[in-house]
């Protein structure tokens, strides 16, 4: 039934994709789905729910399901989704996406941040180096650090994306922390990011963000390794 619903839901967003069932636009009744692909409604709700989860539709409450308008709340939600789901051996591939990502975040939130982001990443900073001893706290303080250089950046899709990571992003950090001065090299990253960002120098912000993230990138495959 699974594989059924999954190529029900490959066939409808294809569709979706190609304008034959544009935004706005109602989505036939279950009874019509079922006739035609001759299945039980248990197996088109499941597809149903597959592209709800993809961000390609939306349900009001009484009125029916519709096809999403394009958002990017709907992409975030997308991203939050996989992200969610993806299996902890697949979680470099998130890893490099950041890199990718927020490298040239880095890059343009030296050009455009303002006050308002300065000041916010001072903050950010300084709680964690408040928040030394206190992992959940400290991850959640680094976070939110990566988040504002998304924003300061001023490219809307960058920050939904990051966004949609910080969950899972946040549950790596708390579970694999190691038990020495784990901290400093972290702070230190994030206030070579900050100088540098402060100072408007571009590539110097995009190379030290990309120093940070590769850092991360090591510790995970050194864990991989050492699970083997």
């Amino acid at each position: 039934m699974q594989r059924r619903s999954a190529h029900i839901a490959g066939e409808l967003e294809q569709e979706i994709l190609a304008g034959k069932l544009p935004p706005g636009e109602r989505l036939p009744s279950e009874e019509k789905f079922c006739e035609r692909f001759g299945v039980s409604r248990t197996v088109i709700r499941e597809a149903i729910q597959q592209l709800r989860g993809r961000g390609l539709l939306r349900t009001l409450k009484g009125s029916g399901t519709y096809i999403a308008d394009p958002s990017l709340e709907s992409l975030g939600n997308a991203v939050e989704s996989y992200s969610a789901l993806v299996e902890d051996s697949d979680f470099l591939e998130l890893i490099d996406f950041r890199i990718l990502i927020e490298t040239e975040c880095a890059r343009l939130a030296a050009k455009n941040a303002g006050e308002q982001v300065i000041r916010e990443l001072n903050r950010n900073l300084e709680s964690m180096e408040k928040l030394r001893e206190a992992k959940d706290k400290f991850s959640k303080a680094d976070i939110a650090f990566h988040l504002a250089i998304a924003r300061g950046s001023g490219n809307g899709i960058y920050s939904i994306l990051l966004g949609a990571l910080e969950k899972r992003c946040i549950a790596y950090a708390q579970a694999n922390r190691g038990d020495g001065d784990w901290s400093s090299p972290v702070i230190t990253g994030h206030r070579e990011i900050l100088d540098a960002i402060e100072a408007g120098l571009p590539d110097k912000a995009a190379e030290a963000m990309r120093r940070h993230l590769l850092s991360s990138r090591r510790h995970f495959v050194d864990l991989e390794q050492g699970a083997r």
